[in-house]
């Protein structure tokens, strides 16, 4: 357990980043490393929940007029983590994001008679694992758990784990802590 000394250049870390135009909310934000914000459209906005944890080359990409990416409290996102959103990336509160995953709304191209765009939801206390990638259109039950490597396409149900590529359901009513 560290310290309130050892904390402190965290928050301080964590107070110039919350001084970015799009940074909204995140008190007593903990930045571990080196943040990428990327904010090319105006009206964009990352919103942070109290307590958040972001760990070293975590990428936030608002690429879309508008654009919105929520990060519910006390969740915390491993490194090097991308969330991509041309409209909204929603994660609640409680969840554990581990290393290179990628969450995004968009695939950046449209195919012919699919939405170029469409929102993610992620619901409180989801834990998802390393390498996973979730995408446009997704919606996380709450408590649910993504298997590391897994390629979530379709909408995940409450306290179910899921795995694969694609993504299925190998078990239900999953708890974690």
């Amino acid at each position: 357990m560290s310290t309130r000394r050892e904390q402190l250049p965290l928050l301080v870390r964590g107070l110039a980043f919350r001084r970015h135009r799009a940074v909204r909310g995140a008190h007593r934000l903990v930045v571990r490393g080196p943040i990428i914000l990327s904010t090319p459209c105006p009206d964009t906005a990352l919103v942070l929940g109290d307590h958040v944890t972001l760990y070293q080359h975590v990428g936030f990409y608002l690429d879309g007029l508008g654009a919105r990416i929520e990060v519910g409290a006390s969740t915390y996102i491993n490194r090097r983590t991308e969330m991509c959103a041309k409209s909204l990336v929603h994660i609640g509160s409680r969840c554990a994001i581990s290393w290179d995953v990628t969450i995004t709304d968009t695939d950046y191209h449209q195919l012919e008679g699919s939405p170029a765009v469409a929102p993610v939801s992620i619901g409180d206390e989801v834990w998802v694992g390393a390498r996973a990638i979730i995408l446009k259109g997704v919606t996380v039950g709450p408590g649910a758990v993504i298997a590391a490597g897994a390629v979530v396409n379709r909408d995940v149900p409450a306290r179910a784990l899921v795995a694969g590529v694609p993504s299925r359901v190998v078990r239900e009513n999953v708890t974690w802590h």
